[in-house]
């Protein structure tokens, strides 16, 4: 019985599951390189998804490669993945096929919005609030249903087989996702009243696992692209 108890007690401290919760001016914090030390975030819908936005915020001083969110579904581990590749480009991946962006390593707080659309293949993507040229990718594919998408680690199977010089170490923040095309210009997270967001920072479902942290946000970033600014007050 008491081995039993010990066990128990181990697993809740390695998992720990919180239910919806507002998130707004907090951080996750990534302390270590490791392979145990991830989030898991629970979508409000399970797809498939014929479109996707998705926008988040990083700081970071890695000089290496490192996932930055990582959608895998049961037939594709790479359904949707962002990553930096060191030393300066940036690579969005659907249905694993990657495309490629120049992007230098900055030791700073980063804003980035991805924006999908598979019946034109219209890829944008913003980084602190710049467009980069729009790109055409996966025209007519589906982001499939069932997805496990997991932050600070590359998923090389379905939810799992993770490789610790691909987690990433710092902090990541203000996190948002949305099942249709969106302008980031236009978008405003503390209302989302035209589009309802399946992964909403400030209604979050989410699973701790290993060294992950919440702590206070101590620099609010503020990313309505159509007037970026940072604000240290």
């Amino acid at each position: 019985m008491e081995k039993m108890l010990m066990l128990v007690l181990f697993l809740i401290s390695a998992v720990e599951i919180r239910s919806q919760e507002d998130m707004n001016d907090k951080v996750f914090v990534f302390s270590e390189t490791s392979t145990k030390s991830y989030v898991r975030l629970i979508p409000e819908s399970d797809g498939p998804y014929a479109a996707l936005t998705i926008c988040l915020k990083f700081y970071t001083e890695l000089a290496r490669g490192y996932s930055l969110f990582s959608l895998a579904t049961t037939s594709k581990e790479n359904d949707f993945l962002l990553f930096y590749n060191h030393p300066n480009n940036f690579s969005v991946s659907i249905g694993n096929e990657d495309l490629y962006f120049s992007m230098e390593r900055r030791v700073e707080w980063t804003t980035l919005c991805v924006a999908w659309n598979s019946t034109s293949g219209e890829l944008d993507l913003w980084i602190n609030g710049n467009l980069k040229p729009r790109r055409i990718f996966r025209k007519g594919y589906t982001v499939n249903a069932k997805p496990i998408i997991i932050i600070g680690q590359e998923q090389d199977n379905y939810g799992g087989k993770f490789d610790a010089s691909q987690s990433f170490v710092g902090e990541i923040s203000d996190i948002h996702m949305w099942d249709t095309f969106m302008d980031p210009a236009n978008i405003d997270t503390s209302c989302n009243c035209d589009y309802r967001a399946i992964i909403n920072w400030n209604n979050l479902k989410y699973e701790l696992n290993g060294n992950v942290f919440v702590l206070a946000q101590m620099c609010k970033i503020h990313y309505q692209f159509n007037c970026f600014y940072t604000n240290n007050a």
